[in-house]
């Protein structure tokens, strides 16, 4: 994975037929395009913002502090569910 940031443009398009889909571009200049329908535009969104949900509770996780026993407390700060 490449250390700079690539500029990433999406866009409604139709096709020659008349259907619409979603075009998904990487690059100023266009150099990748990615075309697909309305459907698998809307599972590629719902698969991305799942994966951000996973990384970004991973990094609170290694960071909270909040989420460990505090030394000598007696109960669980967290009570399990039920």
């Amino acid at each position: 994975m490449s250390s700079h940031e690539q500029q990433v443009h999406v866009v409604l398009t139709t096709t020659q037929d008349g259907q619409d889909c979603v075009a998904l571009t990487l690059g100023d200049a266009g150099e990748r395009t990615l075309v697909l329908t309305p459907g698998q535009a809307r599972d590629l969104a719902n698969n991305l913002i799942a994966a951000v949900n996973r990384a970004e509770v991973k990094a609170n996780l290694k960071v909270s502090h909040n989420l460990w026993r505090r030394a000598g407390e007696s109960r669980p700060r967290l009570q399990p569910a039920g």
